[in-house]
């Protein structure tokens, strides 16, 4: 039996990353490995088995270790207890924002799986952005550093060498392109995000459709969900009729952003229009998806975009930008470029045909989790 550690900073964000750790873990439980998960925070698996449809979750996993800064850059004991020092495999679940000091490893394993959604660290870092990251590790870690800069520089050099020393893989040609553009040696091997096809394909050629648009993602400001409410805004100013449903994963830290979301609705006159959904279990997003006709997405620049190929293979019409990995499957008719420009695409999108919402479904069946399951599986058996 291989064992495997799994890193991954919190499942219980629910994003599109936590969906691809989980699809992994199942993966990794199918090869009948031994996982133990490495995270910042205690995974809530009631929680996580009724938003992602998996039952059992938590029996995938042989052990939770609960770790802080220290065990990300190499201070201190890495884990509760040296039964834990040996892999067959190190995999980072979350490498666009996760150092991981691979090096602490050597001599204990070589074989080591970096999923790279996109490489984010390097910039956050020279831009600051990264500081908020580093102050929340810094809250949970007993080791002080010195100074705040010391600490970015010793997240980008372990990054640094967690990139180098991995398989690397990520998710569209799009984030392929920039890690190589940051790390020229690296040549990423894309493995596509899983979608459950085969579940939301069952409302696909629903009849119960409203002039409804659902926003789908975790509540966050990064996903720039004011850009949907701006094109709420903007739908209600033409006198269309149309009702939205943002709907998303939330973490405590963010209730403060979802309270801005609450009053930037009521400030436009929007409470009638929009309603803000949290934590959807899959059965009731299903239901949502059936009754809905366009999916618009507002964050520009998404490496891929798993909530948009979901909402595609449920038959809605896709809404995105003209910038990011999403433009590799939405069609260009689809992508918008400015705010005007989304309007007219999503009025147009809402008299799709039952044929056209077909061909969206059609268009990303490639991405199916057993797609995933089975391309992951024959690069973990060339990595032993």
């Amino acid at each position: 039996m291989k064992s495997v550690k799994l890193i991954h900073e919190n499942l219980n964000a629910g994003g599109g990353a936590e969906r691809l750790a989980v699809a992994s873990l199942e993966t990794l439980k199918e090869m009948n490995c031994s996982i133990d998960l490495i995270t910042f925070t205690e995974p809530n698996w009631q929680q996580l088995e009724r938003i992602f449809g998996i039952s059992k979750l938590r029996s995938f996993v042989n052990s939770v270790v609960k770790v802080d800064i220290d065990f990300l850059l190499g201070k201190g004991n890495q884990t509760e207890s040296s039964e834990h020092n040996q892999y067959d495999l190190v995999m980072n679940t979350h490498g666009d924002i996760l150092p991981s000091n691979m090096l602490a490893e050597r001599g204990k394993t070589s074989k080591f799986v970096t999923y790279c959604h996109y490489p984010l660290v390097p910039e956050l870092i020279r831009n600051l952005k990264y500081d908020t990251v580093l102050r929340n590790f810094m809250e949970m870690s007993k080791y002080r550093y010195s100074s705040l800069e010391k600490l970015r520089q010793k997240a980008l050099a372990v990054y640094n060498q967690m990139m180098n020393n991995s398989t690397v893989l990520t998710n569209s040609v799009f984030s392929s392109n920039a890690v190589h553009s940051l790390y020229p040696s690296i040549n990423p091997k894309i493995i596509y995000p899983p979608v459950d096809i085969e579940f939301f394909s069952r409302v696909v050629s629903s009849d119960f459709r409203e002039d409804r648009i659902i926003v789908l993602g975790r509540f966050n400001p990064d996903k720039n969900i004011e850009l949907a409410i701006e094109v709420a805004r903007l739908l209600k100013a033409m006198d269309f009729k149309f009702e939205m449903s943002i709907v998303g994963n939330i973490s405590k830290s963010y209730y403060p952003y979802y309270h801005h979301l609450e009053k930037l609705i009521k400030k436009y006159g929007l409470s009638e229009t929009i309603e803000l959904k949290t934590n959807l279990d899959i059965n009731n997003l299903l239901d949502l998806f059936g009754k809905s006709k366009v999916l618009f997405h507002p964050t520009i620049g998404e490496p891929f975009g798993i909530c948009v190929a979901e909402a595609m293979s449920a038959g809605l019409m896709p809404v995105v930008p003209s910038f990011g990995g999403n433009t590799e499957f939405v069609p260009q008719h689809l992508r918008y470029s400015n705010n005007e420009e989304a309007v007219k695409i999503i009025i147009r999108s809402m008299d799709a045909t039952l044929q056209q919402r077909a061909i969206m479904n059609g268009s990303v069946k490639k991405f199916a989790k057993r797609r995933f399951k089975h391309s992951l599986k024959s690069l973990l058996n060339k990595v032993w």
